[in-house]
Order: C-alpha cells, then sequence, then structure tokens
C-alpha cells in the first residue's frame, strides 16, 4: 500500500519540491499531492490589489507583492538549468509578470499540475498516530473535507505574517501621517508626492526606496540599524534619498526626531522589516521553534526533530530561495525513498541543530554570510542529480548582490554565469 505526502503550498517551493519528487520519489511507495490556496500555481506571486483580504477567496492576502517588483536573483539562477525560462528577457533581475509567466512554464514543461489542485487551503493540520489529518476547504464552493496523510511537506514560504518591531511601532501611534507595513504597498508610484520614511535594514528597504525615489517622491529616508545589507550598500545616497542609521528618539505630529539629533516630516512610514515565519495552520505542537529569527529549529532547516513525518522546505533566510527548495526536496526524497532509516536519532538532530547555530556568522561581511548558505547548499546538493551549484555560482552571485546594495539591479548588464570561471 502507497503511503501519502502532502505538499502544502503551489509557489517557488511547492512548485520545485513537485519538481524534485516526480524525478526521484519512489512512485511505487509514495504519492503525493499539491495543495494551493490561490486559483492558480504562483504563491506569493500572484498579485492581488487587494489589502487585508483577498476578495477573491475571502481570505487574508498572501504575500507581499507590489507592482513594480523586479527579482532580487539573477533570470539565470533562477531558471536552474532546467529550461531557457526567461530567454526574453535582456535585464537580468525581471518583473514580477516575467516571473510568474516562467513559473507557469515550468510546471507545464515538466507537467507539475497532474499533482497540483489549486483553490484548497489548508486550514488546519493535525498529528494523529500514524500520520496526520488535514482540514481542506475548496475555496470555489466553500466545502470542507479531511483526509489523512502519512507525511506533511510545508512549503507555504515564509513572507506572510508581518513582522512589527515593538519600540518603533509605540514611538509612531504619535505619528500624524500614515503608517503600514511593506506586505501593504501595491504600487509605489502613488506615493510620487509622499514624503516617506522607510524603516527597514534589510534588502526590501533599499528594493522599495530605491522605487519610490525613482517614482519621484520628495523626500525618501531608509531608517536602519547597521548589518549585513546596510553595511555593504554602495549606493550614492543624494539630499531627497537619504540614509539614516540612527534609532527613533520621538515622534512629534509628522516630525519624526532620532537620536542623532535630526529631524524630518514626514506624509508616510513604511515599516520594511521583515515577516515572521509562521505557520498558523499548524496545530501548537507542530509549530516550529523559532529560537533564531531567521533559522527555524529544524534538523537541515528541513525536519521537525519531535516530528520527522514533517517537514518544511524554503522554511529559513535563503540566498537562492529557488535552488534552496529544489535541493532540500531532494533531500526529503531521499528519507522518503529510505523509510527515514538514514535519519539521525532525535538527540543527534538536535545536537546538529546546536552546530549549525554556532556557524552563522555574527559578523556583517556580506562574503562570510554568503560562504554560510554556499556551504548549506554544496552539503544538499548530493542528494540532486542535478549539478547545478558550483564555484562559478559563488562568484556571480556576490557580483550580483553588489548589484543590488549598488541599487543598480534593475540595469541591463553584460556579464553573465559564463564570465565567471
Amino acid at each position: 500500500m502507497t503511503k501519502k505526502v502532502a505538499i502544502i503550498g503551489g509557489g517557488i517551493a511547492g512548485l520545485y519540491t513537485a519538481l524534485a519528487f516526480d524525478e526521484s520519489l519512489n512512485k511505487e511507495k509514495y504519492q503525493f499531492i499539491v495543495y494551493e490556496r490561490m486559483a492558480n500555481i504562483g504563491g506569493l506571486w500572484n498579485f492581488t490589489e487587494d489589502v487585508g483580504i483577498d476578495s477573491s477567496d475571502g481570505l487574508p492576502v498572501h504575500g507581499p507583492m507590489y507592482k513594480n517588483l523586479t527579482t532580487n536573483a539573477p533570470n539565470n539562477l533562477i531558471e536552474l538549468e532546467f529550461t531557457d525560462l526567461f530567454s526574453e528577457d535582456e535585464q537580468r533581475f525581471v518583473s514580477r509578470e516575467r516571473y510568474l509567466k516562467a513559473l507557469f512554464r515550468l510546471a507545464d514543461t515538466y507537467n507539475l499540475y497532474k499533482y497540483i489542485k489549486c483553490s484548497h487551503y489548508v486550514q488546519n493540520v493535525k498529528k494523529i498516530e500514524n500520520g496526520f489529518v488535514l482540514e481542506i476547504i475548496n475555496t470555489t464552493n466553500n466545502d470542507t473535507f479531511y483526509e489523512d496523510f502519512d507525511f506533511v511537506v510545508v512549503a507555504a514560504g515564509r513572507y506572510n505574517f508581518p513582522k512589527w518591531p515593538k519600540l518603533e511601532s509605540n514611538l509612531l501611534k504619535k505619528f500624524g501621517g500614515t503608517v503600514f507595513h511593506s506586505k501593504d504597498v501595491k504600487d509605489t508610484t502613488k506615493y510620487n508626492d509622499k514624503r516617506v520614511l522607510c524603516i527597514g535594514s534589510g534588502f526590501s528597504a533599499l528594493d522599495i526606496g530605491l522605487l519610490l525615489h525613482k517614482a519621484s517622491a520628495p523626500l525618501v529616508t531608509i531608517n536602519a540599524r547597521p548589518g549585513l545589507v546596510m553595511n555593504n550598500c554602495t549606493y550614492a545616497w543624494k539630499e531627497n534619498f537619504k540614509l539614516v542609521l540612527s534609532p527613533i528618539k520621538d515622534v512629534n505630529d509628522k516630525r519624526i526626531i532620532f537620536e542623532d539629533g535630526t529631524s524630518d516630516e514626514f506624509d508616510v512610514v513604511i515599516f520594511c522589516t521583515g515577516y515572521l515565519c509562521e505557520f498558523p495552520f499548524l496545530e501548537k505542537k507542530l509549530q516550529p521553534e523559532n529560537k533564531n529569527p531567521i533559522f527555524p529549529h529544524l534538523y537541515e532547516a528541513i525536519v521537525d526533530v519531535k516530528h520527522p513525518q514533517l517537514m518544511f522546505v524554503n522554511a529559513f533566510y535563503a540566498f537562492l530561495t529557488k535552488l534552496c527548495p529544489y535541493f532540500q526536496a531532494h533531500f526529503i526524497c531521499d528519507h522518503l525513498n529510505n523509510d527515514l532509516k538514514n535519519l539521525p536519532n532525535e538527540d543527534h538532530m538536535e545536537e546538529a541543530i546546536q552546530q549549525w547555530y554556532g556557524e552563522i556568522p555574527t559578523t556583517t561581511v556580506m562574503d562570510d554570510f554568503a560562504q554560510f548558505h554556499f556551504d548549506y547548499y554544496y552539503r544538499l546538493q548530493k542528494y540532486s542529480p542535478r549539478k547545478l551549484f558550483d564555484r562559478r555560482h559563488e562568484k556571480y552571485i556576490l557580483y550580483n548582490i553588489l548589484l543590488l546594495l549598488a541599487g543598480t539591479h534593475i540595469e541591463k548588464s553584460n556579464k553573465t554565469l559564463n564570465d565567471f570561471i
């Protein structure tokens, strides 16, 4: 009798998991199905103008997509060398529309639709004696049904639940303008007459700030703490596009005062402060421990130590969110095909997690942080039939990160992966 595997999510992580399973999972022992809540594949790459509640299914809006978003990974790394997904694009960093079309093409090319049920929302996952029971809503007719599975792979992404820093959130209760999280940004051109403060220290603050500046907003300020991104940022700041590395001290109506004594008046404050890695559809005892805000408490960032039949794909902050799920899914295939016999026991998995935490770079040197990820990809690549990562990729990734940090990632470039030997 075959065992059943549920994959939750039909976005990047779910599609590449389905592809890996199609390639390597023992079909005589396992059958799998992908549940996607949206009406089509693509996950967060499906854009909606809605804020808060999605009018198409009455559920909370999933994902932080905005109209003029471009990828922050170069297209020939995204395609994973499977097929020429971006043959029509000259730009290295492609638009969300082109990227979504590429995901459709990926699903078509590898006949993945046969595994996917769209408009199926997994509302609840509970542990039972020999596996899990899933409560699923068919959003086309609101019918609810229950189905048992032996294994569950969570591929629902980590960009859904906004993170609000407590100190700044409390201070900005006195703010006389508009405050919202970057998840609710839909069109940066709508703020071309607004003075905007972006709070955040990562790529989203830099990207949204740059787009606002290019949309001719009269003043854009990024308020960040020193860290990995901002310490390496080489953008040529201007009088009306500024970086402030001092925390907010006080707020007086629309004037925001920083601890270094500087201040400015703003109309809009956008929290570009990231997301919480949460999976509310999992019952409490199945929730992964988030002892580290970036890397969840999972063996190889994949396996739940206490419930190894529960696994996660793309649940940690990865440099390459396309290579990562493919390698992780092949890791899962290998262990499923061997009936989990190759997994260490709980104590050894716990030790490996603690060792991994100890290896996370504490510096703000980009090369160190990148190498931490590269080592992870090499470790997982041995489970994949395709050897997709080598020294060229390391150099090319770092080169493109420098473009991001210089604010020039939207421009065309004549350098390709083959230029890095």
